[in-house]
């Protein structure tokens, strides 16, 4: 009984009160950490869903799992803390009744009529932030409107005039997919922006709201917040726009310039497009990162890396583009863009050399640049080093050193040139390529020889002026010698009425050799260089056609 009436004492009003007092404070704090914890949880989705960026799933799914660790953590260690100021406060001999009660006996009217004011400001201020939303959206579809409507016209101008009936009519089947993927692109680029504008507004609110309680870290946290939120929605609009230029660009390039001069300059710059797309997408997210991580102190300076490192990327698609217009021009100062040139092997063999000798001396002049503007500490001493390095390269590497000057005096003497048929040791072919180190010979098999530079001796070339096609007929010892050679000299006749690659009648040389059972009778025709082998084929083809001709005609005499 007195157990009782001791534990009864215990629980006064005070411990109720109290107690009910705590209870309030934990429900509250679940509730916040719950809306927090999803908003952490669905804002990744969020993300992805109005940036479009699909590697952000990636990472909000890494995110989620750590958010829901921390969220757990934080909100044991909130219940815990709040517990055990509840227990002190309670031990202290504090009742939060008289507690409450002299807070609310501290506000007069004056303070009563203060709050219902900062009351009303807060509700027109929510007002015009609602207002502001509607017209945003409002205004964000019209300009969408007007945007397909004008793309639409720019993409019906490059549809030819015979798939469109009347100026009214539909796009033909073969436009729709460029349709689609345009207006696509347009709806996501615009509700992007529309999301941007309506978080603005949000957090212009927030600040009045700051503003209106006094509250003066509100400006510095709304700031920020804006802040980073115009650099990732400027540069995700960037990229997505990005697309939509490169294509009308294209459609503009090739209506201006698809019939003029400079039309393989065009074509050549306009398959560049992907990778410059890749370059710019590449430059406006390393730009907007930088930017993002400046807005914290103390790191202001990624900003000057952030720059270095956009005009790098501007520098190597600068340089791509000069490279492509350097084999466009080669190839038409050499004419090899013309129908009815004749063959020019000097160009073919020159033009590939010349593109690779352009290629790597623009190539190391923006490597140059990138390291000037790069500023790096040690640019002289790689400079430095690399000399040394290719100078001890050319010392060791002799045979290397001798391919290249071998490969010079080849090519300023013009012993072979591309196309010409050579004999260089053992490989006997058509010359494909002569570079500065090696040549490429493949023979009538297929095989492709390649030579170093160095190691070309003797060098016997089909394709100097004229070439000899030599054919020798072997005979029985009993054959008419005389008739033999009129067939001969019959065939070399046909073989000159019908190919154009025949210079001169064909002599036939009788008799060089001669054994008891048989005779050898040699035909020596002059054909153009690198045809001997082909007319040498013909010509025996011939020869069998005028011997079969004969023995007809001797059997039906017979």
């Amino acid at each position: 009984m007195d157990l009782l009436i001791q534990v009864g004492e215990a629980l006064d009003d005070r411990l109720l009160a109290n107690l009910v007092a705590v209870h309030v404070i934990l429900a509250a704090i679940l509730v916040v950490s719950f809306v927090v914890r999803k908003l952490l949880l669905h804002g990744s989705d969020s993300l992805v869903r109005w940036t479009g960026l699909s590697w952000l799933e990636r990472v909000g799914e890494e995110a989620k799992r750590r958010t829901r660790a921390l969220m757990f953590w934080v909100t044991l260690v909130a219940v815990a803390a709040a517990m055990a100021s509840a227990t002190v406060y309670h031990v202290l001999g504090r009742d939060v009744r008289p507690d409450l009660e002299a807070w609310y006996r501290h506000l007069a009217g004056p303070q009563l009529l203060v709050l219902a004011w900062t009351g009303a400001k807060l509700g027109a201020l929510a007002a015009l932030v609602w207002l502001t939303l509607g017209l945003v959206r409002r205004g964000i579809r019209l300009a969408e409107a007007y945007a397909l409507r004008a793309l639409e016209e720019e993409a019906g101008r490059d549809v030819p005039p015979s798939e469109v009936a009347t100026p009214g009519a539909a796009l033909p089947a073969s436009a729709l997919p460029e349709r689609v993927r345009v207006e696509e692109t347009t709806h996501r680029w615009f509700g992007l922006l529309e999301r941007f504008c309506l978080a603005a507004a949000v957090l212009g609110g927030l600040w009045g709201a700051g503003a209106v309680l006094d509250w003066p870290t509100a400006d510095i946290i709304v700031l920020f917040l804006l802040r980073l939120l115009a650099i990732v929605t400027a540069a995700r609009l960037a990229t997505l726009a990005c697309s939509t230029i490169f294509r009308v660009l294209t459609r503009l390039g090739n209506r201006r310039f698809a019939a003029s001069a400079l039309r393989r300059y065009w074509e050549h710059v306009a398959r560049l497009f992907p990778f410059g797309q890749k370059c710019f997408e590449a430059a406006v997210w390393i730009y907007a990162s930088t930017r993002a991580v400046a807005l914290f102190r103390g790191v202001a300076f990624v900003e000057d890396y952030g720059d270095n490192i956009v005009k790098c990327i501007g520098i190597f698609f600068v340089t791509r583009v000069l490279i492509e217009l350097a084999h466009v021009l080669i190839h038409e100062a050499f004419g090899l863009y013309r129908t009815d040139r004749p063959v020019d092997q000097k160009g073919q063999t020159l033009v590939p050399l010349l593109e690779s000798v352009s290629q790597y001396v623009l190539y190391f002049g923006s490597v140059m640049v990138m390291l000037e503007i790069c500023q790096l500490p040690g640019r002289n001493h790689i400079l430095a080093g690399a000399g040394l390095l290719g100078l001890a390269v050319g010392l060791g590497a002799q045979s290397l050193v001798t391919d290249l000057v071998s490969g010079f005096f080849i090519l300023f003497e013009n012993q072979f040139l591309v196309g010409d048929v050579v004999q260089i040791g053992e490989a006997q072919g058509r010359v494909e390529a002569v570079g500065i180190r090696t040549t490429h010979i493949r023979d009538d098999n297929g095989k492709l020889f390649i030579i170093p530079n160095g190691q070309v001796k003797n060098v016997v070339n089909f394709s100097k002026g004229y070439i000899n096609a030599v054919v020798d007929y072997k005979a029985p010892i009993s054959a008419n010698l005389e008739q033999l050679v009129h067939d001969m000299t019959e065939a070399g006749r046909r073989l000159r009425a019908q190919r154009r690659e025949v210079l001169a009648e064909t002599v036939i040389k009788a008799l060089v050799d001669l054994t008891p059972g048989d005779m050898t009778v040699r035909a020596v025709t002059k054909v153009q260089p690198g045809t001997h082998q082909a007319m040498q084929l013909e010509y025996r083809r011939l020869l069998k056609q005028v011997l079969d001709e004969r023995q007809a005609k001797a059997k039906a005499a017979a």
